[in-house]
């Protein structure tokens, strides 16, 4: 996705571009699972894994655009696991309520029960969806991993 504009605040962690189909979504959860292994954070790979498919799933659903480009990022931001899912249409997501007997539109509410944070902010090529998770000790802030801090 040429130029998605975000400002990233913390230590980038990887990217991958994604068609908007739902064959992304298994990517999106093998690359999620590579990050949380090469960082040592393995604790909340599952959690990760589920965040990362549930933004990815919306934005193949709901980016009605002609560019269906989707850009997964991963970012250490303090002790925040961020994940955030860029794609070309500005509309902001609306959160619904949710029917138990409906077969869809329950991923807004998993991503708000396992994030500890999550929100939506628009760019200027569109929008950012992201949710972030507690990854690492507040009291280590270093963004190393164990192994190169011993150095």
């Amino acid at each position: 996705m040429a130029g998605a504009a975000a400002v990233l605040t913390g230590l980038p962690l990887g990217q991958l571009d994604l068609p908007a189909a739902p064959a992304s979504v298994p990517r999106a959860r093998r690359f999620i699972r590579s990050i949380t292994a090469a960082h040592e954070i393995s604790h909340v790979e599952n959690d990760a894994e589920v965040l990362a498919s549930e933004l990815v799933t919306n934005a193949v659903r709901h980016a009605m655009t002609e560019e269906r480009t989707l850009r997964l990022i991963a970012v250490r931001a303090g002790s925040m696991l961020r994940i955030e899912v860029h794609d070309p249409c500005p509309v902001i997501p609306i959160t619904r309520q949710i029917d138990l007997l409906d077969e869809t539109g329950r991923g807004w509410f998993l991503v708000a029960a396992i994030a500890d944070r999550h929100g939506t902010d628009l760019t200027t090529t569109g929008k950012s969806v992201w949710c972030e998770v507690r990854a690492w000790s507040p009291l280590d802030e270093t963004g190393l991993l164990a192994s190169q801090a011993a150095f």
